[in-house]
């Protein structure tokens, strides 16, 4: 006798799609909290982390997420902890230039592993005080060689906003300097084309090892200049 098959789904019909379940409520910590927040940050600007957002992330009331942190400032203090604790602090290497090489190296790479990091240095018109810890050996080391006041001051403007700068070039100089870069270059004139053209093909070949040492030895002289009151753009109050 021939076996009759069961149906197991009526025609014409589809299950309905499974809905993402929650994190449980009973999970929520701080460290949970802080480990969604960096997410939430790695994937657009530091503007977007609200508490509302990562509480929806969690899967929870921003209540909760009072409970653990007072405000949005607590939560960002926290996250910037978080990220520059990971920092790996390089051991003093004898001369005071290649402890400034050593920490560019290893802020190069924290910056590379971590990209969240030059975006929670500032926020709202305020600096980090993880970040201050992280900086605050370089301003040390230029107090060592005689700088202070207005001196140090203006030693320390100039190398941390090239530093910063150059290091996260550096970074995104990969990307840049891909030739797709250049798919849309019919606006400029022949000349210029050619020259674009060349360039980035060129850009493929640069050592980019040998250009990091090259910006970080650039950046050594010129605190070097600002020590000997040497450099000419120095305003005479500066020199020692």
């Amino acid at each position: 006798m021939p076996q009759t098959k069961r149906k197991t789904a009526a025609v014409g019909l589809v299950a309905p799609a499974k809905a993402a379940k929650p994190r449980a409520r009973n999970r929520l910590n701080r460290e949970a909290i802080v480990a969604e927040a960096v997410a939430m940050v790695s994937e657009g600007a530091l503007e977007a982390l609200t508490l509302r957002g990562l509480a929806e992330r969690l899967g929870t009331s921003p209540m909760s997420l009072y409970t653990y942190f007072r405000s949005r400032d607590a939560l960002l203090n926290a996250l910037a902890d978080h990220v520059f604790a990971l920092f790996e602090v390089p051991p003093s290497a004898g001369t005071w230039q290649d402890d400034v090489r050593n920490w560019l190296h290893a802020t190069y790479n924290h910056f590379l592993q971590h990209p969240i990091a030059p975006k929670v240095i500032v926020w709202d018109g305020h600096v980090c005080p993880a970040w201050l810890k992280t900086w605050f050996p370089i301003a040390r080391l230029l107090k060592e060689q005689g700088l202070e006041g207005q001196r140090l001051a203006f030693a320390m403007s100039w190398f941390t906003t090239a530093a910063m700068g150059f290091i996260t070039s550096r970074i995104d100089s990969p990307a840049k300097h891909k030739l797709s870069m250049i798919a849309h270059i019919e606006g400029l004139d022949e000349t210029d084309e050619r020259l674009a053209v060349e360039l980035w093909l060129h850009f493929q070949n640069v050592d980019q090892k040998a250009a990091l040492e090259f910006g970080f030895d650039v950046l050594v002289r010129g605190l070097e200049a600002i020590i000997r009151g040497e450099s000419p753009w120095l305003p005479n109050s500066f020199i020692a």
